[in-house]
């Protein structure tokens, strides 16, 4: 008698894969365990290596191996003269495949973005790993609620406290800071974007704010505008809910936070941040 059978290493050769594998897929229940020799010897023959090769072009479109345990299993448990079945094996594969469609969709669409942000970067001549950094979701998301003309008017009245809030997104967005800063930021340009006047009288601010750069961190105008803002906060009872709850941050994550945006402040803007928050804080 021709012997069809053979052992599990000339498996492993036959179908290019790895003995780990191939008992891995025994353990899962992917590859049903053989029938053994007489010596306790796993024997394979044209069924496991049908099943291997549909386990391999599974693979190979993307899908997962808890995905094609499904497709098989349907395929195993379906009569060839059950029309029924066949329709579920059918609508079950169909639906696997159109949610891998969808997934290779939003694959090739992060991809396109990526490239087009290299190839930006590239044509800009960015000298720094700081210059490179993409806008942060944080900013995005501001930008997206508030009105077209307010981000313009932003950009053009105050171009150096937008960079600086740009970077400062990016510092929050790289670490999980902890505290509810994203929810903060979000209703903070909600309210802005209902309320253009008060937009206005904050880009007022902000223009004050560029000034700090040229001031010393001992100069009275520091405290007195960390003084003006917070007061101007507390007189809109919107503002006062959303910013004078507390402390977005704790010790150690404040210090930290605090340490890591030094590079980028000036000392009389971190002093005026350090005020800033003590005085929301009060009554």
């Amino acid at each position: 008698m021709v012997q069809k059978q053979i052992k599990i290493g000339d498996f492993v050769k036959l179908t290019g894969s790895t003995l780990k594998t191939v008992l891995y897929y025994h353990k899962v229940g992917l590859l049903p365990e053989p029938e053994r020799s007489p010596g306790g010897y796993r024997l394979y023959g044209a069924a496991e290596l049908g099943r291997m090769q549909s386990i391999k072009h599974l693979k190979a479109l993307g899908l997962d191996l808890k995905q094609v345990k499904d497709i098989l299993k349907d395929k195993a448990n379906s009569s060839a003269n059950d029309q029924a079945d066949a329709q579920t094996k059918d609508r079950t594969l169909q639906e696997v495949l159109e949610s891998l469609r969808l997934d290779l969709l939003r694959e090739i669409k992060s991809l396109e973005e990526r490239l087009s942000r290299v190839e930006e970067l590239l044509s800009e001549k960015q000298g720094s790993l700081d210059e490179a950094i993409g806008e942060a979701m944080s900013f995005q998301v501001i930008t997206g609620i508030l009105r077209p003309e307010q981000v313009e008017d932003y950009a053009r009245t105050n171009p150096e406290l937008l960079a600086e809030q740009r970077k400062v997104f990016a510092l929050l967005d790289d670490f999980a800071w902890g505290g509810e800063y994203r929810e903060t930021l979000r209703a903070l340009a909600e309210y802005f974007q209902e309320q253009p006047e008060h937009y206005q009288k904050a880009l007022a601010w902000g223009v004050r704010l560029s000034n700090l750069a040229q001031m010393a961190e001992d100069d009275p105008d520091v405290e007195n505008l960390a003084r003006e803002a917070t007061d101007f906060i507390k007189s809109i009872p919107r503002l006062q809910t959303l910013l004078c709850g507390g402390p977005w941050l704790k010790e150690p994550q404040a210090g930290l936070y605090k340490e890591m945006v030094a590079g980028d402040f000036m000392p009389a803007r971190l002093k005026h941040m350090e005020l800033f928050q003590k005085y929301l804080q009060e009554n």
